[in-house]
């Protein structure tokens, strides 16, 4: 009785081992992701603003010098609108991947 107990709480012992190897390379795997995330993003802002701050400099050059002001408020108009849209995407793009794979989802879901 006393060995099937021991080899009992051996196997025990092993799966607890093995799901916490699972777990941190998970993590490992989650970290990886989230680095590489916050790079894309670092790099595609960077190149964005580069591109809109010349876009926006040409167009007031082009523009005819009474209406540059008209301009410059239609262009702030179109960045605070395109900021509103990005920022509701990316609140609906955090909500959509769980960190885990085996952690449960959110009370909303069935």
């Amino acid at each position: 009785m006393a060995s099937l107990i021991r080899r009992l709480l051996g196997s025990a012992a092993g799966i607890a081992a093995t799901h916490l190897e699972w777990l941190a390379l998970e993590i490992e795997a989650e970290r990886l992701r989230l680095a590489r995330l916050w790079m894309c993003a670092a790099l595609t802002l960077c190149l964005l603003f580069t591109g809109m701050g010349l876009a926006v400099a040409g167009l007031l050059l082009w523009a005819e010098p009474a209406q540059r002001a008209a301009v410059a408020g239609a262009l702030a108009g179109g960045f605070l609108a395109a900021g509103a849209l990005a920022a509701f995407s990316w609140r609906r793009l955090s909500r959509q991947r769980r960190a885990f794979r085996w952690a449960p989802r959110g009370p909303s879901s069935p």
